[in-house]
């Protein structure tokens, strides 16, 4: 896990942006239901859930 420590913030303001995106995702397949709705939720949700266990339990500092 050391690669992933004092990472540069710049990495989380991207690592956000991801999880709303696929939060967005996530709610407009759950609403259309369209063509395989199930397996692009799932998708979305476990980029949503890493990208929210990356931001909780990583931390982001600026240079030493």
């Amino acid at each position: 896990m050391s690669l992933f420590t004092n990472s540069a913030p710049y990495l989380g303001i991207a690592l956000l942006m991801i999880f709303v995106i696929a939060g967005k995702v996530f709610r407009d397949n759950w609403k259309l239901k369209g063509h395989h709705w199930q397996r692009n939720c799932w998708m979305a949700g476990l980029v949503a859930s890493a990208c929210f266990g990356f931001l909780a339990f990583v931390p982001f500092v600026q240079g030493q």
